[in-house]
């Protein structure tokens, strides 16, 4: 008689998560389905040292599933430690780093399926295409060649680069490699993207562009980390994180989206109230109706204000008022 053993909330989500990508070989593009079991990032007593020197040290920080946060500081703060911990490139000296209950950290430094990079120094094949760069991480996923060249493409060209397919990686300017690993990393639809840096290279417009598709990929329910120095991309984030010398010293939490999306209603949720009419020829209930041509009489003055010396008495609420 052969038993099973119950199955947790957390594994169900890493099922979900797993069997997405499975269907991703055959169905819609990964990039454009959303995350089966959203999760957030969490990183609990992290520190890294290497050699003497510590790189991180009892690091606490929670990226939520469906925002953008911000992860700032200094060059040599910690940053891309951080990030390579969270998703699984480094273990930790001590602490650990989960994404639903289970850890990031796979024992051979190879990230989870479910977690993307967009690395700060690219990590393109040069003798590959850019197109043959997106692919081989899709085919990586389970999706199958043809549909993968094609996936390859559409996913360079949210980021106006589709021309340059063909390419190789050694040909391209730096924001173009930069693009193209952004297009790497979001083919694959993950539920986590960790990017280093990821429009250091780009101007404005391009650098707009790529928040709007990160933000793309925070509203599909993916954790989304962004390492920057922009105070523009900060601005952007729903959360703000700041390192210095491997330790936190600011942690903005991200507010989950279901409280974002609720933000600023209060125009619309407020019900409307009448005001007096004020250009109108009708008359009030037992008002005689105006008579064209008639003169109109003056309104009585004002009530004259009591004196008084306080200076704020306009402001305070008269004996009695709720």
């Amino acid at each position: 008689m052969s038993t099973t053993e119950p199955t947790t909330p957390e594994q169900t989500a890493d099922q979900k998560n797993a069997e997405q990508k499975t269907e991703g070989a055959s169905g819609s593009p990964l990039a454009e389905q959303p995350v089966a079991a959203p999760a957030d990032l969490v990183v609990t007593g992290v520190t890294h040292e290497a050699g003497r020197r510590t790189l991180l040290a009892d690091v606490e920080v929670r990226f939520p599933a469906g925002s953008m946060t911000a992860l700032s500081g200094p060059s040599g703060s910690g940053k891309t430690t951080l990030l390579s911990v969270a998703g699984g490139l480094l273990r930790p000296t001590a602490g650990s780093a989960t994404h639903g209950a289970e850890p990031t950290w796979t024992g051979t430094g190879d990230p989870r399926p479910d977690v993307a990079f967009v690395l700060q120094v690219y990590g393109l094949v040069p003798v590959l295409s850019a197109a043959e760069n997106v692919s081989v991480a899709l085919r990586a996923r389970g999706v199958a060649p043809e549909a993968a060249d094609e996936q390859a493409l559409a996913a360079l060209a949210r980021f106006g680069i589709a021309d340059l397919g063909a390419r190789q990686v050694e040909e391209l300017s730096g924001g173009q490699m930069q693009r193209v690993a952004l297009a790497r990393g979001l083919a694959v639809g993950a539920a986590v993207l960790l990017a280093d840096e990821p429009t250091s290279e780009l101007d404005e417009t391009n650098r707009g562009h790529v928040l709007a598709e990160l933000r793309r990929e925070a509203d599909r329910g993916a954790v989304v980390v962004v390492a920057t120095h922009d105070p523009a991309v900060v601005e952007a984030c729903d959360g703000h994180v700041a390192l210095d010398d491997g330790r936190v010293v600011l942690d903005e939490a991200a507010e989950a989206p279901q409280d974002r999306s609720t933000q600023d209603t209060s125009a619309t949720d407020t019900p409307a109230t009448d005001t007096p009419a004020t250009d109108t020829d009708e008359a009030a209930p037992g008002e005689v109706p105006p008579v064209e041509g008639a003169p109109v009489p003056e309104a009585p003055a004002a009530a004259a204000e009591p004196e008084t010396d306080d200076d704020h008495a306009a402001f305070r609420r008269p004996p009695g008022a709720p």
